[in-house]
C-alpha cells in the first residue's frame, strides 16, 4: 500500500509541510505526538490535503504523513503553516527541536494563488533561516542558497526584510517574490512534494493522523 496505488503529486491551493531528514516514519509520528494514525491511499491523502487547506473551521487538526521520499519524511497540513500566526511560534520551536533530534528539519508554505511563500531551515537545533513573505518582520537568519542567488539577480544585496517597502526593489521582489517560491527552496534544501513521489520499494504507507492541540501564543 502507499507506493503501489495511484500516486499523484501533492498539490493544494495553500500547501504547508514539514520535512524531516529520516526514513523512519514511525519515529516522526512519535516525535510529533500524532495520534489516530491510519493508512490511506496516496490519491486519497492528496485529495485530503487540499480539503483540509480549505477547511475554515478545523484546518489544524489533521495531517498526512508520507512514506520516505529521497531520504526525507514529510508531514503535510496547515498545522505546519508558518503564515498562520497562531501556528508560527509553535511550529518554529517544533522544527528546531526536530532538527536537534534528526539532524535536519524544515518547514514550507507555498501558495498556488500567489499570495504567500514561507520557509524555515533548521539544522542540528539551530534555525538558519526563516522567511514569511506576508510577515517580513518575522524573518530571521541570513538568506542563502537559491534565495541568495535570486536576490542577487534582482540587485538586492541585503535581506528582503530590510528593504524599504515603498522602494522599487521591494516592489519588484514582492511582485512574484523573485520567483523564489517555497517549492524552489525545498527542491534545493530537501524535497519538493509537488514534483516528487515516494521512494521506489518503500514499505511504508501514506498515513492520516490527528495533530496534538497546543496553547497558541503570539510570540514568534
Amino acid at each position: 500500500m502507499g507506493t503501489s496505488d495511484s500516486a499523484p503529486l501533492i498539490r493544494a491551493c495553500w500547501l504547508s509541510w514539514l520535512a524531516v531528514e529520516t526514513v523512519d516514519q514511525a519515529e516522526v509520528v512519535k516525535a510529533l505526538g500524532l495520534t489516530e494514525a491510519r493508512e490511506t491511499s496516496w490519491a486519497d491523502a492528496v485529495e485530503l490535503v487540499d480539503e483540509v487547506a480549505h477547511d475554515e473551521e478545523e484546518p489544524f487538526s489533521t495531517v498526512v504523513v508520507t512514506p520516505p521520499m529521497q531520504g526525507w519524511t514529510l508531514v503535510v497540513g496547515p498545522y505546519f503553516g508558518l503564515p498562520y500566526t497562531r501556528q508560527t511560534a509553535h511550529v518554529t520551536d517544533l522544527c528546531r527541536d526536530l532538527s536537534a533530534r534528526f539532524g535536519k528539519a524544515q518547514l514550507f508554505f507555498h501558495s498556488e494563488q500567489n499570495d504567500g511563500e514561507a520557509w524555515l531551515i533548521a539544522d542540528r537545533g539551530r534555525i538558519l533561516r526563516r522567511w514569511i513573505s506576508e510577515y517580513p518582520e518575522l524573518a530571521t537568519g541570513e538568506p542563502f542558497g537559491v534565495e541568495r542567488r535570486l536576490l542577487d539577480s534582482y540587485g538586492i544585496t541585503g535581506k528582503p526584510e530590510d528593504l524599504d517597502p515603498d522602494s522599487d526593489l521591494a516592489g519588484n521582489w514582492a511582485a512574484t517574490w523573485g520567483d523564489c517560491w517555497a517549492t524552489t527552496v525545498a527542491e534545493e534544501s530537501s524535497i519538493d512534494p509537488t514534483s516528487a513521489t515516494a521512494d521506489t520499494g518503500s514499505i511504508s504507507s501514506m498515513l492520516v493522523a490527528t495533530a496534538p492541540a497546543f496553547e497558541s501564543t503570539t510570540r514568534a
